[in-house]
């Protein structure tokens, strides 16, 4: 039994192909290979090779990936350490730009203060030149006040003496031609008089007629009219 069954087997078992190229002419003898038969065909000629590359792909694929990874750690590193260094140059950068700050803010507030001292001071030196220009522009317009006044009062004194003399001269002198006047009217009275008894005395010796009478009447009346007009 044994025997039979391993000799049928090997009567069915198909000869297996010398070599590929006879399975290929063989195969090349049907008229439409199909996609499969194409595959296996593929996989005959360059699975090997298909396998090498693919392997050589993936071991590239996985060199890349690291690589990649690698890259990308080394980046991160770096990225960490410029962004430590960055924020310590900031904080540094910052910290003298503050201290920059205070210290002109300082220096600042010196000149500021000295300026204002400075001008304190000057504003002090002005008052007290302008109070002393003033002391002295006020001791002078109060001197000059007191020499305007002595002036004027002098100037009074001599106007009031001129006028008192030329009034005291002219009183005199209206005194002496007053008596003057005086004199000369008793004179003429004493004439009119001496006159009005020679005339009288000439009425008393002759007679006069009322037209001589009359007209010497009227002479004396012109000359006593004439004398008080002079008078």
């Amino acid at each position: 039994m044994g025997k039979q069954d391993s000799s049928s087997t090997t009567d069915t078992q198909p000869v297996p192909s010398s070599s590929p190229l006879e399975s290929i002419n063989l195969k090349t003898e049907t008229p439409e290979p199909t996609a499969d038969e194409l595959g296996r065909l593929r996989d005959i000629l360059f699975g090997s090779q298909s396998r090498t590359l693919e392997k050589r792909l993936s071991d590239l694929e996985t060199g890349l990936r690291s690589l990649r990874q690698e890259m990308t750690n080394l980046l991160q590193d770096q990225v960490g350490a410029l962004s430590e260094s960055t924020a310590t140059q900031f904080t540094e950068t910052r910290r003298e730009f503050n201290e920059k700050l205070d210290k002109q803010g300082l220096d600042q507030s010196t000149q500021l203060r000295a300026a204002q001292k400075d001008l304190t001071e000057k504003l002090d030196r002005q008052s007290v030149e302008q109070s002393s220009q003033l002391q002295a522009v006020q001791k002078q317009l109060t001197d000059n006040l007191e020499n305007f006044a002595a002036d004027v009062l002098r100037q009074l004194r001599e106007t009031h003496k001129e006028l008192s003399d030329r009034l005291d001269k002219q009183g005199a002198e209206q005194a002496e031609r007053t008596r003057n006047l005086q004199s000369e009217a008793r004179q003429r009275d004493d004439n009119l008089r001496q006159e009005l008894l020679s005339m009288a005395a000439s009425l008393d010796n002759k007679k006069t007629s009322r037209q001589d009478l009359g007209q010497m009447l009227m002479e004396l009346g012109l000359r006593l009219r004439q004398e008080t007009e002079k008078s």
